[in-house]
């Protein structure tokens, strides 16, 4: 919950109320003398500072250890990223022929998402090693005109970098009619026909 605004949470306001305590208690307990005087609080301060004491220590201590938690879930966090990345990166070094026309359809289509039926091989393939990955955090699914379980997906960030044209098979440029001949007889026979191809991006 370090700096974390956008949930609101238990731990959130557990965290901005342990925040203020700590504040609070390290202005009363730091305060120069001169002011303290001037504020008439030396006998509250002689009473009280103990109580004030114990309660920075507490809240600095929660803040403490919430920013070392933070700090480790971070840096296991990055960790977890980079063995991902790594596995992506070789699972891609040996796409199958049908994975690999399954990913050329966001580049052929133009479009960072795409509806896909989840259950076929090669789209689950692809996301059971992370290449593809569900656009709606909930992975919401919808039937297509065939009564099959579709699913918007979309290139994780992680494969993004390593699907090069060449990778997929693409043309560089502008492709020649040999080019398409081979890109529409290679598109999986679950997708819609394309009517037109474009340079790719």
């Amino acid at each position: 919950m370090w700096k974390d605004d956008t949930v609101q949470s238990n731990s959130h306001y557990l965290f901005q109320s342990m925040l203020w305590v700590a504040i609070v208690c390290a202005l009363i307990l730091f305060m120069p003398s001169t002011m303290v005087s001037q504020l008439k609080l030396s006998s509250w301060l002689n009473e009280s500072s103990h109580f004030i004491g114990i309660f920075f220590l507490i809240s600095a201590t929660y803040l403490a250890i919430d920013f070392l938690s933070h700090f480790v879930k971070s840096f296991r966090n990055k960790q977890r990223q980079s063995q991902l990345s790594d596995v992506i990166q070789d699972r891609i070094k040996n796409l199958a022929g049908g994975e690999r026309a399954v990913l050329r359809e966001f580049y052929l289509q133009r479009q960072t998402s795409l509806w896909l039926p989840k259950y076929e091989a090669d789209v689950k393939s692809l996301l059971t090693s992370g290449i593809l990955m569900a656009v709606d955090f909930n992975a919401m699914s919808r039937k297509n005109d065939l009564g099959e379980q579709e699913m918007e997906l979309m290139i994780s960030h992680l494969a993004r970098p390593y699907l090069t044209k060449t990778r997929l098979k693409l043309p560089q440029g502008k492709p020649s009619n040999d080019d398409i001949t081979y890109l529409k007889l290679a598109r999986p026979s679950y997708i819609l026909p394309i009517t037109q191809y474009k340079r790719t991006a």
